[in-house]
């Protein structure tokens, strides 16, 4: 559309300011080239056409503009004709090339290569900081992923390098579990490992043969029908409890409506009959009693399926039961005797006359948790010979429905550790089920199953041998400042009533930091000293899972650390917040290059782990987070009024949110950010981004104003969220991963930061800098 000439020659006027703003720059340089050349390597990676050679054809196209284009652009060679918008945009764009080289010239090698300049980073700072690296070779997503990180990726792959060169020699039970891994299982161990197993699922004939081959099945550390485990008790932190929950199912709640809309199985099922097929047979039987043990299974995981809650239903929450409850509800299980004969026999009970604690639990017997209870009374069904229907079975059938289904059971916990015949068969089944995906190369399933099975003693041997221990000091200094500046905010936040206030720097102290790894080692680090070899690699997984066993008969009567590192270990690349325990945890793992390093500038450092640190502790003042009080209690501890005024905030923050995707139909398949579902990350990102700056400007005086810092310190935290996933993974991910898409996290928080619109001159009003911001903390 043609512009008005006056309007023209106005916009005209601004555009050439802007440039000319730019020129000084420019001509400050060219006047002192030889103080300011700029190594050709240095450029590596920046794909712009203008500088892909150097700072030569940068330097012309500053003198073009210098010399003639603004000219132009004004309409020095036509001055009597009105002039187009394309010469204004043009010089815009030429003049924004110049500026974002001249931005990003600053900054490290490493982090310029990702970079894309063509990006004007006021428009999209996501794809200004990782469009480089997106559209290269960098940001191709491995066959045997379905997705790829700049930043984790980097350290996940260093990490096992070095890991990788200390199992191959290690002597103590990491290395060994890797090199019998490495050695594999020939057909004739598979047999062997499996014989028993096989056999004990054929004397399953009633409901007491099932509760002895549960009790068996179980002590070996798998799983049938229900799973169970050791944890903090969620009603006294200072106890441990016995928690039960359902086996994870192999047909999902979408599988089952795809089967009552369809007349045909979902793809899913039959990717299951599948499975259930290639395992039986690979298992030595025939092709029929393969096909008939497929029909069973497939039947049984139905109506397990069935009697799964949804995540939010409140059978999904924990319920503090006692035995008699499991009793009433299945009475097929002799659960006395599964609890004496699993070493359980003082949990679940107790007299009313003992001394309990304040919730009325026996002190002498810990208590015991279900988790999705619904799923009890679908396991009744099951032992009581009914089908998916409620239609009642002949005593056989049911009893040889229940073989096949323990048969299969037993052989898939096996097969990722046999012979590649039935490794390939998982692989096929998680390809029609997940997506396809190249299968990993040995060495890396066995770093994988090591790292995973032996977490502990692989974090061991990787502090002792590969950590620098400065890194801990160093990390728990840049926690302490970013705590200063969180607390600095509460005093002066307005929203807050002087209690609330009060409280909320009271949970903030009471905050307790594990950083790198813990100054005593758990006993798991040494569990399984002495007793595995460098080869029979199913024999170690046994032994591994024994002792787990054991150990945990054992824990549930004990008094728990609040600083217990749960199920994580050092060598895990992330970090994590619990609210229970109001505890931050920060692994060795991720105080790591490109996160951290002791070469880094320190905006850098801030930037990148600095926010994911800030971003923990956030977590203790989000929409759940500040549902607890610094011990970790569900209490009321905040004024009503400030309860409201959060709220107000929190809502603009999950409204901002909604709209992200939306600009992607095609992509997200028409859908798109739920901006409640991920209101804790988002709060969480909000907060820890904006305290990490702060703690770096307080801690950093001489840098305090320093631009070139800022920008930084910001392009570290967008280069944290790099990543590139395949549709379908993005597409799940958006309905069932509680963070947003990588580029929303970097969008929303940083177009609410002033600070960030100042330091890369971001005009208001555009999309990095709205007139209306969300800010909560």
């Amino acid at each position: 559309m043609e512009l008005p000439v006056l309007t023209r020659r106005r916009a005209a006027g601004a555009v050439a300011a802007a440039a000319l703003t730019l020129l000084v720059v420019g001509c400050l340089l060219l006047a002192n080239s030889s103080s300011h050349r700029v190594n050709r390597t240095a450029l590596e990676g920046v794909r712009n056409l203008y500088y892909k050679n150097g700072n030569e054809a940068l330097y012309r196209k500053i003198k073009d503009l210098y010399g003639w284009k603004i000219d132009w652009a004004m309409g020095g060679d036509q001055p009597e004709t009105p002039l187009s918008e394309d010469r204004l945009d043009t010089v815009a764009t030429d003049a924004g090339h110049v500026a974002s080289y001249l931005q990003i010239a600053e900054l490290p090698p490493d982090m310029r290569a990702a970079i894309d300049p063509t990006i004007d980073p006021c428009d999209d700072f996501y794809e200004f900081a990782c469009g480089h690296w997106e559209e290269s070779k960098g940001g191709t997503i491995p066959k045997d992923a379905s997705s790829v990180a700049l930043q984790w990726d980097e350290v996940d792959k260093d990490i096992e390098t070095r890991m990788r060169a200390l199992f191959e020699t290690d002597e103590g039970p990491a290395g060994l579990l890797y090199r019998s891994c490495l050695a594999g299982t020939q057909p004739t161990e598979a047999w062997d490992v499996l014989t028993p197993w096989v056999d004990l699922a054929e004397t399953v004939k009633d409901n007491t043969t099932f509760v002895n081959a549960s009790i068996q099945i179980q002590k070996a550390d798998m799983t049938l029908f229900w799973s169970w485990s050791v944890d903090i008790d969620s009603w006294n932190k200072d106890r441990y409890a016995l928690f039960f929950k359902p086996a994870h199912t192999m047909v999902s709640k979408s599988d089952l409506k795809e089967a009552a809309e369809g007349a045909e199985e979902s793809k899913h099922i039959k990717a299951l009959r599948d499975l259930v097929t290639d395992m039986v047979s690979l298992a030595g039987y025939d092709d029929a009693t393969a096909k008939h043990d497929a029909d069973n299974v497939v039947a049984i995981e139905m109506m397990l399926a069935v009697g799964q809650n949804d995540s939010d239903a409140e059978g999904g929450y924990d319920q503090w039961v006692d035995r008699d409850y499991l009793k009433f509800t299945v009475p097929e299980v002799d659960w006395d005797l599964w609890f004496n004969e699993m070493n359980f026999s003082g949990v679940g009970v107790g007299d009313d006359d003992e001394e309990a604690d304040d919730e009325g639990q026996p002190l002498s017997s810990p208590r015991l948790i279900i988790q999705q209870g619904d799923y009890l009374d679908t396991l009744s069904d099951i032992l009581q010979c009914k089908d998916v229907y409620g239609a009642q079975l002949e005593e056989e059938e049911c009893w040889d429905r229940m073989e096949s289904y323990i048969r299969f059971k037993t052989i898939y916990n096996y097969a990722s550790y046999l012979d590649e015949d039935y490794v390939d068969a998982v692989h096929e089944w998680h390809n029609k089920r997940y997506g396809k995906m190249a299968k990993k190369q040995r060495w890396k399933k066995c770093y994988s199953d090591t790292s995973y099975l032996l977490g502990w003693a692989s974090s061991y041997l990787y502090v002792e041998k590969e950590f620098p221990k400065a890194r801990k000091e160093a990390t728990l200094d840049m926690l302490t400042n970013i705590r200063a500046e969180f607390n600095a905010s509460l005093a002066t936040t307005r929203w807050m009533d002087r209690g609330s206030r009060v409280a909320a720097q009271e949970k903030l102290r009471l905050m307790f930091f594990e950083v790198a790894y813990p100054d005593e080692w758990p006993e798991s680090v040494f569990r399984n000293e002495g007793q595995l070899r460098d080869k029979g690699y199913p024999q170690n997984i046994d032994i591994i899972g024994y002792n787990a066993v054991v150990r945990a008969t054992v824990r549930v009567y004990e008094t728990p650390h609040r600083n217990r590192w749960g199920e994580s270990y050092p060598i895990v690349v992330n970090a994590f917040y619990s609210p229970m325990v109001n505890g931050l945890w920060v692994p060795a793992g991720i105080i790591h290059k490109p996160f951290y390093s002791e070469e880094f500038d320190e905006a850098r450092n801030y930037g990148a782990l600095g926010t994911i640190c800030g971003h923990e502790m956030t977590h203790g003042f989000d929409d759940t987070g500040h549902l607890l009080d610094g011990n970790g209690d569900q209490k009321d501890w905040w004024d009503p009024d400030t309860f409201n005024e959060f709220d107000k905030r929190a809502d603009c923050l999950a409204q901002q949110y909604d709209e992200y995707g939306t600009e992607k139909p095609d992509w997200f398949d028409g859908k798109h950010v739920d901006g409640e579902a991920t209101l804790g990350e988002n709060i969480a990102d909000e907060g820890g981004m904006r305290f990490a700056f702060q703690a770096f400007e307080k801690s950093h005086p001489t840098e305090r104003k320093s631009m070139a810092a800022h920008r930084l310190f910001f392009t570290a935290f967008a280069q944290n969220w790099c990543e590139k996933d395949s549709k379908e993974s993005a597409i799940d991910a958006l309905w069932s991963d509680e963070h947003s898409p990588a580029k929303y996290r970097v969008l929303g928080v940083l177009s609410n930061f002033a600070p960030f619109s100042k330091a890369f001159q971001c005009p208001l009003g555009s999309p990095m800098n709205p007139r209306k911001k969300c800010e909560l903390w």
